[in-house]
C-alpha cells in the first residue's frame, strides 16, 4: 500500500503521484508499489476525450470511501482527488475531516463554486468539497493550472 499521509502540494501532487504524469507512468508506479486499484472511464460527449479515473482505496475500505482518485484526460494526470481516507495535509493546514467553517477561517480567499453549493475553490490551486450531512470536508482536489482556465475543455494543455 502507499503512504496516505503525504503532504498535498497544489499544482504539483502528493507523495508518489505527480500532476502532469502520463497514464503509463502512473500505472508503472502502481505496479512497482504493488498497489491495487480500480478504473472507471467517463465519456461526456462524442467530441471530448474520455476521462480515466484510477481509484485507490485504503486497505479494508470500500470504494465509496476511496483514498485517492487520479483523473486523466488525453493521457495526462490533470486532477488528484484526496478523499476521506487520505490523511495528508495542505501547506496551510487544511485536511479532510475539518468542517467547512474551519476551512473558511484558514483560507479566507475560498470562493463557492457557481455550479456546486458544497464545493469551494481556492486561488491557491485546490478545491474542497464538504458533506451537507455534517459540514465536514470529504474531498480535497488538486489540479494542473490549466484546470482553472476557461479553455480547459479544449484540452490544449
Amino acid at each position: 500500500m502507499i503512504d496516505l499521509t503525504t503532504p498535498i502540494i497544489p499544482y504539483q501532487g502528493t507523495g508518489i503521484f505527480k500532476l502532469n504524469s502520463t497514464y503509463e507512468e502512473v500505472k508503472e508506479i502502481l505496479k512497482k508499489h504493488d498497489v491495487s486499484y480500480e478504473e472507471e472511464i467517463s465519456k461526456f460527449n462524442d467530441s471530448d476525450p474520455s476521462w480515466t479515473t484510477i481509484i485507490i482505496s485504503k486497505e479494508g475500505s470500500p470504494k465509496e470511501y476511496s483514498a485517492i482518485e487520479l483523473v486523466f484526460a488525453k493521457n495526462r494526470l490533470f486532477k488528484i482527488c484526496l478523499c476521506e481516507d487520505f490523511e495528508g495535509i495542505l501547506p496551510n493546514g487544511i485536511h479532510t475531516g475539518m468542517t467547512i467553517h474551519e476551512v473558511k477561517e484558514i483560507d479566507k480567499n475560498l470562493q463557492q463554486d457557481e455550479d456546486w453549493d458544497e464545493v469551494y475553490i481556492s486561488p491557491d490551486g485546490y478545491l474542497v468539497e464538504y458533506s451537507h450531512r455534517n459540514l465536514k470536508i470529504v474531498i480535497i482536489t488538486i489540479f494542473i493550472p490549466a484546470f482553472e482556465r476557461d479553455d480547459f475543455f479544449e484540452y490544449n494543455w
